[in-house]
């Protein structure tokens, strides 16, 4: 790639990104950088890709019929998803291995592609006959799914996690959790980490890697209540003052205004940080699964560590990936 294209991509991507983070996805010129970027070799944000990235993406050019209206609001913050989802299903979006930045706070990213569709579809087979429901006693409307821990060394368990931790330098993890979600069936917005913001925890949960195994048809998108890092915090608790309507959450009406959902196809992940750079837990990484309303909702977690109990190692501070939300 000649200098010049290479400005002119990085200057339309980060672009894209601004608008990007505000809650704003740009349909057909992201995807024509974004399509630019994977055929000349160039990375996101970075001057070479990640270890964890094919190094020799194979991009198609968008498909005609996959073409998104400018005026739609896009992947992120969207509650008419028709568009996104076509162009989800394109073959240019299939070919995708680069990270989408979804928000900086809380820091957020698309992972395209994460694990092959045929993986997926094994993983869940092997899930289903372990599946328990995972209400709570005390309050059985906030977790109504169905959900089990595979344990296993071989490529498809052990590998899948491996390659998660290595992604955010991660000392350890907490296994793979796969949850399974039918219609009706959400889990309202909480957080991943165990500390309050008097209490850090030195082994806390510093990420969460959300593998969707199998996108539901309608619903059952990822919700982030506060995202934009706008809202007051309680200090004391590490949640916001404002009150929330948790069975309402995921509505239109209900939602507060800096909500953001995402809808993520079969094979892809999101990952968040729970922790900030500073060490100190993401108040702003609140975040839920909306009902489902059509189909079957299956995903897979990986909830990463960043140090050991007694260990004085921040190592996942330096990860590649982390950088796209600085």
């Amino acid at each position: 790639m000649t200098g010049y294209r290479l400005a002119a991509v990085l200057v339309a991507v980060l672009c894209c990104q601004r608008q990007v983070a505000t809650g704003v996805f740009v349909g057909r010129k992201l995807r024509e950088a974004l399509t630019e970027v994977e055929r000349e070799g160039a990375f996101i944000g970075y001057s070479e890709a990640p270890s964890w990235v094919d190094p020799n993406p194979r991009a198609a050019e968008p498909s005609p019929t996959a073409q998104k209206p400018e005026a739609k609001v896009g992947l992120f913050d969207s509650w008419d998803i028709a568009a996104d989802k076509e162009f989800l299903k394109s073959e240019a979006y299939k070919n995708m291995t680069s990270p989408i930045l979804l928000s900086k706070s809380p820091c957020a990213i698309l992972l395209p592609n994460f694990i092959k569709e045929e993986d997926a579809r094994e993983m869940i087979k092997r899930a289903t006959p372990k599946l328990r429901s995972q209400q709570f006693r005390d309050q059985p409307d906030t977790r109504t799914s169905w959900g089990t821990v595979l344990w296993g060394k071989d490529n498809l368990t052990a590998g899948t996690v491996k390659r998660a931790e290595d992604l955010v330098k991660a000392v350890r993890s907490d296994g793979l959790e796969v949850k399974r979600y039918r219609v009706g069936e959400k889990y309202n917005s909480h957080h991943d980490y165990f500390s309050s913001p008097a209490n850090q925890m030195k082994d806390d949960r510093i990420a969460t890697i959300l593998i969707y195994l199998q996108a539901a048809e309608e619903g059952g998108e990822t919700f982030f209540p506060w995202a934009g890092g706008k809202e007051k915090i309680d200090p004391r608790t590490g949640w916001p003052y404002r009150p929330l309507d948790y069975n309402r959450e995921c509505e239109p009406e209900a939602k507060p205004e800096s909500a953001k959902k995402v809808a993520v196809p079969t094979g892809s992940a999101v990952l968040f940080y729970d922790a900030l750079p500073n060490g100190k837990m993401d108040s702003y990484s609140q975040h839920g699964s909306c009902p489902v309303k059509k189909g079957e909702k299956w995903s897979a977690t990986v909830w990463a560590r960043g140090r050991d109990r007694f260990d004085s190692n921040d190592n996942w501070k330096t990860a590649e990936i982390l950088k796209m939300c600085s």
